[in-house]
């Protein structure tokens, strides 16, 4: 498969990794209205519904973060979309869990809330860092139900395999922090996020509409072994996805949805009129 990447202000957009996980340090973010609750077998979620349309667009937080990183993109988005962005349990509002903390798991407790909820499917699917590994398996597990997906610096599934192998001063920092920093419910989706892997296809592309967006710069700290182990997942993200393009987003960190919501609002509407 030949591979392209697009190189380009941030402010145009075409249609068409690796999340670093050190976003466990959550950040802040505005208020998104009304929580409500949803009570699983396995966990209880706290999650914010709002918006009108028939197409729900359904939202996943990176490691260590809550349903707030998305405040700055979900009001535009629920001008024409019903919108749903929860807490996992252990962030937020959402009480830990005792359940594993694995991709298939946390695509299953998903599922199920949006039944709860009543949000009838298909969804397109929103997933940022570790979130949109989540969102990817999702969509493995339950294709009959997406519609598209729009994955932000995704976390790889063979992200940590090679960051040991290829870049060990970083890994050694991950290792620290995670030792140091990282809350139970982070360590333990840390150190799940490539169990139940082997549940999923990774030879076949999903055959959704899917748009890859990756960030445009790196910390002085992420250059040199970081910087080549995830721009080369960026580019085996368009195998796994069957997104056409790597979006490349000038100006922009890890956290795109933050650094530039006007550009993810773009790609959710691109995904949506593809339906």
């Amino acid at each position: 498969m030949q591979s392209f990447i697009a190189a380009r202000p941030a402010q145009a957009i075409a249609l068409g990794t690796i999340g670093i996980l050190l976003s466990a340090c959550a950040s802040s973010g505005g208020k998104l209205g009304t929580t409500a609750s949803a009570a699983l077998p396995e966990a209880h979620i706290a999650y914010t519904l709002t918006g009108h349309g028939k197409l729900p667009v359904v939202f996943q937080s990176g490691l260590g973060d809550g349903k707030e990183v998305w405040a700055g993109v979900l009001p535009e988005v629920a001008k024409q979309h019903t919108v749903l962005a929860y807490d996992r349990p252990g962030y937020g509002a959402s009480p830990k869990t005792a359940a594993p903390r694995d991709p298939c798991t946390v695509a299953d407790q998903q599922h199920q809330l949006l039944a709860q909820t009543g949000l009838k499917p298909p969804y397109v699917l929103v997933g940022h860092s570790l979130g949109g590994l989540y969102q990817y398996v999702y969509a493995k597990l339950y294709p009959q139900d997406v519609a598209g997906l729009v994955l932000l610096d995704p976390t790889h599934p063979d992200y940590w395999r090679r960051m040991q192998a290829d870049a060990p001063a970083s890994a050694m920092a991950q290792k620290a922090m995670r030792k140091m920093m990282f809350t139970s419910t982070a360590t333990a989706e840390f150190d799940a996020q490539a169990q139940c892997l082997q549940r999923i296809d990774l030879q076949k592309p999903l055959r959704v509409p899917t748009m890859l967006l990756v960030r445009g710069k790196f910390g002085i700290d992420e250059m040199g072994a970081f910087e080549s182990v995830v721009r080369a997942q960026e580019i085996d993200w368009l195998r796994l996805s069957g997104a056409p393009v790597v979006e490349r987003i000038a100006g922009a960190g890890h956290y795109i949805q933050k650094d530039n919501p006007v550009i993810v609002n773009e790609a959710i509407k691109m995904v949506a009129r593809q339906k």
